[in-house]
C-alpha cells in the first residue's frame, strides 16, 4: 500500500456552529486539525468531541489513514509547529501510543495534548470498526470530523464495555446517540452479542435504564471478546504482537528521561526540582527525585553506608575531617557499584514512561569532593565518571558567587567562586549539559529549565524516527 500523499490543500469546509478554541490544550488541537484538513489528511474524532476545542478534559481519541507512516506524520506536525502552537515531545508509533504536544499559552503557562491516532476503531487489540469503514462515513461537526452516529455508538459501546465503565455520563451519550438512529445503531452493535444481550442493550438504549447492563458487565465483556476474536484470529494476533513489540521497544527506547540540576549552595536545585517536577507531570506516568550519590540498591545502602555518610550539620558541609585513603578507596567502589548496579531499576523507570529528576549527582563529587569527605586520588574520580552511565540531561543552575553567598553561606566566599568555575567547565564540557542563568526571578527559571526539558524531548524524537526511516530506506533497498 502507497503513503498517503501529502501537503495536498482541501477546498474550504463549511463549519457549522464554532466554537472559538480559547486557550492551552484547545488552541493546539485547533490547530492540528486544521493542519490535517489543509493537508488532505482524513482523520476522525471518536467520540468526546462536544467541548471541542474549548475545551479538552481528558485525551483526544481519532482515527487517521492507515497509509501514514510514523516519519510523515511527524513530520507534518513539525512543519507545521507555528499554526499548532506546540511541538511533539512524546511520540511511539502513533497507532499503538499516544502523541503529546506541548507548547506555551498566551499568559506563558504550558499546554500539553495527548492524542492517540489509531488506524481502527478499537481498544486493548479489540477492532470493533476498521478505519477505512469509519473514514469513509465520517460527517462534519463544527471544525473537525466525527463518526456516523450508528458507528460511534457501536463503537462507543463497545470500548465501554470492553473498559467495564459505564457511567451516567457514557450511558447518557449512548441513549442520544442511540436516538439518531435507531436501526442503524442496532445494525451495527448486532454483531458483537447474542441475541439475549443484543435485547438487554437495545433496551437499555431506549428506555434509558442500563442498571442490568451493569450487572453484566463482565459477561458482555466476554462475549465481546469472543466474537472479535474468533471472527478475526489473523487481525487480534496482529494487534497482540504490535502490542508485545511496543513493549519491547519501551525498554529498548524508553520515553522517560533522567535529568540532573547541579550547581553550587544557593543555587535553589531542591526548589527547582520542587517546581520542575509538578510542570512537567502531565508528559509522564509520574516523576521522582532522587539525591544522586546516595541513592541506590538497598543492599548496598544497607552493607556499605553509614550514619556518617552525610555531615550531621546540613549548614557545614565540610565540617567532618576526610576519609582515611582506605576508606575513600571503599566510597569510590561503593559510588560506582551504585550508579552501576542501580542503572537497570532506573532504565525500567524510564521505560515506564517516568521522570526522574536528581538533586545531588556523582557528577557533584568531581567538583566537591570534600562534601563526600573523599581523599583518594581525583584521577580515579575522573575513571568512574567515565564509565558509570550517563543522564539524559544535566543541567546547570549559574549564578555569580555574590548572588549564591547573598542565598547561602555554607561554605567561604573563595570557595563558592571555586565551585562555580568548576561546575562551568564540568558541565560546558559536556554534550548533554545545559547552563540556565539563575539569577532571574525563580519563575523564569523553572520555565527555561522545562523548555530544555521539552527540546530535549523533541529532538530525541526526531532523531529516533529519522533512524527508522533510514533503517526502513535500506531494507527497501
Amino acid at each position: 500500500m502507497h503513503a498517503l500523499s501529502l501537503e495536498k490543500v482541501l477546498p474550504a469546509a463549511s463549519v457549522a456552529e464554532p466554537l472559538g478554541p480559547g486557550d492551552g490544550p484547545g488552541r493546539i488541537l485547533a490547530g492540528v486539525f486544521e493542519t490535517f484538513d489543509r493537508t488532505g489528511i482524513p482523520y476522525c474524532v471518536l467520540h468526546g468531541y462536544e467541548s471541542y476545542p474549548l475545551r479538552i478534559e481528558s485525551d483526544v481519541d481519532c482515527v487517521i489513514d492507515a497509509r501514514l507512516t510514523d516519519s510523515q506524520i511527524l513530520a507534518l506536525l513539525s512543519r507545521h509547529r507555528e499554526r499548532i502552537g506546540a511541538d511533539v515531545v512524546v511520540y511511539r508509533r502513533y497507532h499503538m501510543s499516544p502523541i503529546v504536544l506541548a507548547g506555551r499559552s498566551a499568559d506563558g503557562s504550558l499546554s500539553f495534548l495527548k492524542l492517540h491516532l489509531n488506524v481502527d476503531c478499537e481498544h486493548d487489540g479489540l477492532t470493533f470498526h476498521p478505519g477505512s469503514q469509519v473514514l469513509a462515513s465520517r460527517r462534519r461537526y463544527r471544525q473537525f470530523w466525527i463518526p456516523e452516529a450508528k458507528i460511534e455508538f457501536s463503537g462507543y459501546l463497545a470500548r465501554t464495555i470492553a473498559k467495564g465503565e459505564l457511567g451516567d455520563e457514557r450511558a447518557r451519550r449512548l441513549c442520544n446517540l442511540y436516538q439518531q438512529d435507531a436501526v442503524g445503531c442496532e445494525q451495527e452493535a448486532a454483531r458483537f452479542w447474542d441475541t439475549h444481550s443484543r435485547e438487554l442493550i437495545f433496551s437499555a438504549a431506549r428506555s434509558g435504564d442500563w442498571g442490568q447492563v451493569r450487572q453484566r458487565l463482565g459477561e458482555l465483556r466476554a462475549q465481546l471478546r469472543r466474537r472479535i476474536i474468533l471472527r478475526h484470529p489473523v487481525r487480534f494476533v496482529s494487534k497482540w504482537r504490535h502490542g508485545v513489540l511496543d513493549r519491547l521497544n519501551r525498554l529498548w527506547q524508553p520515553n522517560g528521561l533522567s535529568v540532573v540540576l547541579l550547581g553550587p549552595d544557593g543555587a535553589g536545585k531542591s526548589s527547582m526540582v520542587g517546581a520542575v517536577g509538578p510542570l512537567l507531570a502531565p508528559l509522564f506516568a509520574r516523576w521522582t527525585c532522587r539525591w544522586g550519590p546516595f541513592g541506590g540498591p538497598p543492599l548496598l545502602k544497607y552493607l556499605i553506608r553509614r550514619r556518617d555518610d552525610c555531615p550531621p550539620d546540613p549548614n557545614q558541609p565540610h565540617g567532618l575531617p576526610p576519609r582515611s585513603l582506605f576508606g575513600s578507596l571503599l566510597r569510590v567502589g561503593y559510588w560506582f557499584a551504585n550508579h552501576t548496579l542501580g542503572y537497570p531499576g532506573l532504565h525500567l523507570s524510564l521505560a515506564r514512561w517516568r521522570l526522574v529528576l536528581y538533586d545531588r549527582h556523582f557528577a557533584d563529587i568531581l567538583v566537591d569532593p570534600r562534601r563526600y569527605r573523599y581523599n583518594g586520588p581525583f584521577w580515579l574520580l575522573r575513571v568512574v565518571w567515565r564509565l558509570i552511565p550517563k543522564p539524559d540531561l544535566i543541567i546547570l543552575l549559574d549564578a555569580p558567587a555574590e548572588v549564591l553567598q547573598a542565598r547561602k553561606q555554607e561554605v567561604p566566599f573563595e570557595e563558592t567562586a571555586r565551585q562555580r568555575k568548576a561546575y562551568l567547565s564540568l558541565v560546558q564540557s559536556l554534550p548533554n549539559g545545559r547552563v540556565v542563568d539563575a539569577t532571574q526571578p525563580f519563575e523564569h527559571v523553572a520555565g527555561e529549565v522545562s523548555d530544555i526539558i521539552l527540546r530535549h524531548l523533541a529532538r530525541r524524537i526526531q532523531d529516533r524516527v529519522r533512524s527508522k526511516s533510514v533503517v526502513a530506506a535500506g531494507q527497501r533497498s
